[in-house]
Order: C-alpha cells, then sequence, then structure tokens
C-alpha cells in the first residue's frame, strides 16, 4: 500500500494533509469570481488543451478544464464546454476510471462554476450540462463535491500551490509568459516531455 492510500483511509489524517499542503504552498481558493480572472486568458484554447487532456483519460484529465471553470466564457466557448462534458463524462464517471470520485467531482464543479457564473447565453448553452452534473454529484454522495457545485458560497481559484502550478503549464494566456501561450506550444512541450 502507499502511505497516500493510507492517508485516504483516515479523515482526520487527510484534513492534516491538506491544511500542510495549504499552508505552505499558500492558498489560491477565493469566493468571488473577480479574484479568480485571469487577465487575457484564451478559453478557447485552453479548452482545446483541455479536450487533448480529456482524450487521454488519465487521473486528472478533467483539471485543465477545472482550471478555466471561473474565467468569462461566451455563449459559443460554453457550447464548447458542454460538448466536451457529454463527450467525456461518462468514461469518467465509470468505476473503471482511476480517480472516480476526484475527476467527477471536479468536472461537475467545473460545470457548476461555468454555468452560475455565466449570462443567459452560457446559462441557455450549459444547462443541459449542469443537470447532468447535479444527478451525478448526487450520485456521488460526495459532502465536498456537493458543496462545490451547489454550496450558497462558490469557490474559485486554483485551491493550492499544485493548482496554481497545473493552471500555468495548461490554461493558455498570450502575453503572460507565466503561462502556456497557445496550444501549439502546448504541443511543443509535450514533444519535449516524450
Amino acid at each position: 500500500m502507499l502511505p497516500s492510500e493510507g492517508i485516504m483511509k483516515h479523515p482526520l489524517a487527510m484534513a492534516l494533509s491538506l491544511v500542510i499542503v495549504v499552508h505552505l504552498g499558500g492558498c489560491y481558493m477565493y469566493r468571488t469570481q473577480a479574484k479568480a480572472l485571469v487577465p487575457g486568458v484564451d478559453v478557447d484554447q485552453t479548452l482545446e488543451i483541455a479536450e487533448m487532456e480529456l482524450r487521454e483519460n488519465k487521473t486528472g484529465s478533467v483539471l485543465t478544464y477545472w482550471a478555466v471553470r471561473d474565467q468569462v466564457f461566451t455563449g459559443e466557448q460554453a457550447k464548447e464546454a458542454g460538448r466536451l462534458y457529454f463527450k467525456y463524462i461518462d468514461k469518467i464517471d465509470s468505476e473503471d476510471h482511476k480517480a472516480h470520485g476526484f475527476s467527477v467531482w471536479h468536472f461537475t464543479w467545473a460545470v457548476s462554476n461555468i454555468y452560475r457564473f455565466g449570462n443567459g447565453e452560457v446559462k441557455r448553452a450549459m444547462h443541459a450540462a449542469w443537470r447532468d452534473a447535479a444527478f451525478r454529484v448526487e450520485k456521488l454522495d460526495m459532502r465536498m463535491a456537493t458543496k462545490n457545485f451547489s454550496g450558497e458560497k462558490m469557490l474559485t481559484g486554483d485551491a493550492h500551490f499544485l493548482g496554481r502550478s497545473y493552471a500555468k503549464k495548461h490554461v493558455v494566456v498570450p502575453g503572460n509568459k507565466k503561462y502556456v501561450q497557445s496550444v501549439e506550444a502546448y504541443r511543443q512541450r509535450l514533444k519535449q516531455d516524450d
């Protein structure tokens, strides 16, 4: 058994580990969209990277989709976000998927934030995905997932330094050298990592 598997079985140890990670690395969790907005983010290109990740169907493959959830979406971008959700959710919501609970939690949380922050056009484009996600969160029966999906106080941001680090390697923000510059730059980095 890996040490992390033992921690997952003990809620107190898991909570303490989270406190240590947040304390040492800083907290990037907010209650408003404004604090989570990344100036200059390219949602279209980031959704393209999200699909590349989702196609891989690995542990954490939903995180690019999750990392862009608090940005301002147009109606067309929301349609694309909804399309991606429906194309991949059944595969992610299968018991065979590694990190099933984590993945469904973060995928549905992203859908909720896109929907809840959206204007009327975004809400119309995301409504079917939001309803499906609500059903899956209920089925998941995970208190934190339910709170992130439908809680009165919305949670935004990258959560902790690991989330921030992930976002900077997957979210496209042309001109901000801390983030990926384009889908092509992301592809080049993948080739170098191979």
